[in-house]
């Protein structure tokens, strides 16, 4: 116990004043008109997967090379120098894939400035079954829009 307090009274003394005195928020809800923003581009993005729309999809990226990948694709043994870049994989099941109608909940939204984090659980539903997984997505404003910049999900049946 001795050593637990001269070890954090000695971290104390050692940081500068001014990084003890910094206030740090305590909460990082997104609120107001950004929080109506992502709200509005998870709408969107249900609406654009659900009906395949993948014109529109992509308005909601950043770009297509972004990191965008279920861990499993990424443990695969592979030749590619981003294991992380797999939107081409997600577009063709999305899109070229059997059709399923996709819905969020359990949606938490944390933002600080021009970044948000999201996560969420997604449901895939089809006329024959049902399939769900957890969603996180990284979000970016630019140009006063919330751009994906990152997601990664898992999938479990």
């Amino acid at each position: 116990m001795r050593i637990l307090i001269a070890s954090t009274l000695l971290l104390a003394a050692v940081a500068p004043a001014s990084a003890r005195d910094i206030p740090v928020p305590r909460d990082f809800s997104s609120r107001d008109a950004d929080r109506a923003a992502i709200s509005a581009l998870l709408a969107t993005y249900t609406r654009a997967v659900s009906s395949r729309n993948q014109v529109l999809f992509e308005t909601l990226l950043l770009n297509k090379d972004i990191p965008f990948s279920d861990p499993a694709w990424v443990a695969r043994p592979k030749s590619s120098e981003n294991p992380t870049q797999n939107y081409e994989a997600f577009r063709k099941a999305v899109f070229e894939g059997e059709p399923f109608r996709q819905r969020f909940r359990d949606v938490h939204i944390l933002q600080n400035g021009g970044l948000a984090d999201v996560t969420l659980v997604f449901v895939n539903s089809t006329a024959k079954d049902s399939s769900w997984g957890w969603k996180t997505l990284q979000l970016i404003k630019v140009a006063g829009h919330w751009k994906i910049a990152s997601e990664f999900f898992t999938q479990q049946q």
